[in-house]
């Protein structure tokens, strides 16, 4: 069990929070300032007092890894024998089952595919998408909106009056069609056990029995839907301890409100509010870097720490930088260190995929973290069925669909769809879906010990001593504009390393088979001044990197690269046409422009230029091969 000596090694806000007597608690811990140590710290302390039954702990996580996480802390310390941990769904389902079991019916049918539903209900004359309306629907549910309350404008609705109407409409016809099979969806999870608990006495009765001592992690990203669930599993009791912090509310474009965690007090007016400021994770000159991005000044104590290194590089474009990153990570890795002390964070998905090629090539092993998080949300198993029954329409109904989302985790997956697009010669929808699975396992050589390559999303609540963030450039950071979230989102991002910080740029990136001009983020400035820089290697630093990791890939122009790069611009062209679709789609103009100072005669030259794998170009291969060699 628990013992003083575990109590006085916290510091003294730790030890605050996990001793308080205060009911409602809520603590405040930034990054690095051990909140589930404090969490499971304080189960663990009041069940060593016997002012709470583990049997009657309800602990609410947002990630099954979290609540995994949790119940082996509790469980070292001795804490076994735990009423409940896990997510909100999870839970509810549990409870939904058991209240049909007792009164002899069976479990509930959880629906998880909508998208035949929703395509059937919305008809083929729509000007709007299957999938584009079933996450409008999510969001409105996540609000707690009706149909009809959605229809009138309650919220913040993300599309205009006319488009609003139709999913409205949607919105009605498939609740019937739900009810008239009796069955649920994942959001419906939510709503029925809330439902459950304020209409029928005797569930409400045994739930609020069985769990007395409500515990919430990440406050900061619960939606209005997690938020009534949760006021009516407490009742009027008070027994309720959260933690959050606001900085890191990432989540707002999916429903997640952190006013529940910022204006605590309002909804619970006797509580106690503690804050854990300091920060045991990031060196204090990385703890500055974060916190100048939204604003705000530590007031926590600093902490000693090795030499900090935080500096920057700025490349041609994105192939280069890559190119750089690879090179910077064998420089920068320590000797007898495993290479999962490295981490590459990116803003979206595609930033990860070109990365992920490179470091393939310079034979580092990396795992790639953020698509396989990506492909799990039920929004994008939505589009993945649409694309994969596309069939050898897949690149028309990528097209239409890139239309539809600018923002979120859609506009991120079709980036990664679109790649595939690029690569194969022939693109349809099965051979898509074995292309996702291939993904899905994408570690290489080494993979648990590889390099981690994940989103800021997928990045948070982990740590890396060594941290490079990629693409930190306006259109990427910030992605859309200059937005509070935003911000929280790159500070998220920075917090997660330890002691070494590379951030890079590229002034021109290839974005949907499109090469823009781009500019550094200003908030690389803001960096800059609060870390007292000036951070960025010099220019003949960056050109070495460049000029090593360009070993292995260096090519030679000779005087026939004019004629062959007019060759395979005049096949683009025609095998474009043919396909319906950009001739930049089927391969960008950098790469063929590569392709044509590199004169590459066989498979291994061409995926060394292109800078991918052997497999991703055979089947494309031979025919540029036949072009560049003047077989066609």
């Amino acid at each position: 069990m628990l013992t003083r000596l575990n109590i006085e090694q916290l510091d003294n806000q730790q030890r605050a929070a996990v001793e308080s007597e205060a009911a409602p608690l809520c603590i405040l811990a930034g990054p690095g300032s051990g909140k589930t140590r404090v969490l499971a710290h304080r189960i663990a302390r009041r069940v060593e007092d016997a002012s709470a039954d583990p049997r009657h702990v309800l602990a609410l996580t947002f990630t099954r890894q979290a609540a995994n996480q949790l119940k082996d802390r509790l469980s070292r310390m001795g804490i076994r024998d735990l009423g409940s941990v896990g997510t909100f769904h999870a839970i509810a389902l549990a409870q939904i089952t058991q209240y049909r079991a007792d009164a002899g019916r069976r479990a509930p049918v959880v629906l998880g595919n909508r998208r035949a539903a929703i395509t059937e209900l919305l008809g083929s004359n729509s000007t709007l998408r299957p999938a584009q309306v079933t996450a409008e629907i999510d969001w409105a549910k996540a609000q707690r909106l009706e149909p009809d309350e959605y229809r009138h404008g309650a919220g913040r609705r993300r599309i205009g009056d006319r488009h609003a109407k139709l999913v409205a409409d949607i919105f009605t016809r498939f609740n019937e069609y739900k009810k008239r099979r009796g069955i649920l969806d994942f959001d419906d999870l939510l709503e029925e056990c809330t439902r459950l608990l304020l209409s029928e006495a005797s569930f409400r009765n045994a739930q609020r029995w069985i769990f007395r001592h409500l515990f919430v992690d990440e406050f900061q990203d619960l939606n209005s839907s997690q938020f009534g669930l949760l006021q009516a599993w407490l009742g009027d009791r008070k027994d309720l301890c959260v933690v959050g912090d606001g900085d890191q509310a990432i989540y707002g474009w999916n429903g997640a409100d952190a006013q529940y965690l910022n204006d605590f007090r309002i909804f619970f007016p006797n509580a106690e509010v503690i804050k854990l400021d300091s920060n045991y994770r990031s060196s204090p000159e990385i703890v500055r870097a974060a916190n100048a991005v939204i604003g705000k000044t530590q007031t926590g104590s600093e902490r000693e720490s090795a030499p900090t290194k935080i500096f920057s590089a700025g490349y041609k474009n994105e192939e280069d930088e890559a190119l750089g990153i690879a090179h910077h990570l064998r420089s920068a890795r320590e000797p007898e260190t495993s290479w999962s002390r490295y981490a590459v964070l990116t803003r979206t998905n595609g930033q990860l995929l070109t990365i992920a090629r490179h470091l393939e090539i310079q034979k580092i092993p990396y795992r790639l973290r953020g698509s396989n998080e990506l492909l799990k949300l039920p929004q994008v198993n939505n589009l993945i069925d649409q694309l994969a029954t596309s069939g050898a329409s897949f690149s028309t109904t990528l097209s239409d669909l890139l239309t539809d989302f600018t923002f979120g985790p859609e506009a991120q997956f079709l980036e990664i769809a679109q790649q595939y697009n690029n690569e194969e010669q022939y693109p349809n929808g099965s051979s898509f879906r074995q292309w996702l699975k291939t993904l899905r396992s994408a570690d290489y050589h080494d993979g648990s010990q590889g390099v981690e390559l994940s989103t800021f999303h997928a990045a948070k609540g982990l740590e890396w001593p060594h941290v490079t963030i990629a693409g930190v450039e306006e259109g990427l950071v910030p992605l859309n504009n200059d937005d509070e979230e935003e911000r929280r989102l790159f500070y998220v991002a920075i917090s997660r390393a330890e002691r070494q910080l590379f951030l890079t740029w590229a002034e021109e990136r290839t974005v949907l088979g499109k090469t823009k001009q781009r500019n550094k983020s200003p908030w690389l400035s803001l960096i800059q001044t609060a870390t007292a820089g000036p951070f960025a290697p010099s220019k003949e630093r960056v050109s070495d990197y460049l000029d090593k990791a360009r070993s292995v890939t260096r090519i030679d122009l000779d005087v026939s690269c004019q004629e062959r790069l007019n060759v395979l611009n005049d096949w683009r062209l025609k095998t474009a046409r043919h396909r319906k679709i950009e001739p930049s789609s089927l391969i960008p103009d950098n790469a063929l422009s590569a392709i044509a100072k590199a004169n590459p005669s066989s498979l291994e030259e061409l995926a060394i230029t292109l800078g991918q794998s052997i497999a991703r170009v055979r089947k494309i291969g031979p025919e540029i091969l036949s072009v560049v060699n003047g077989q066609t």
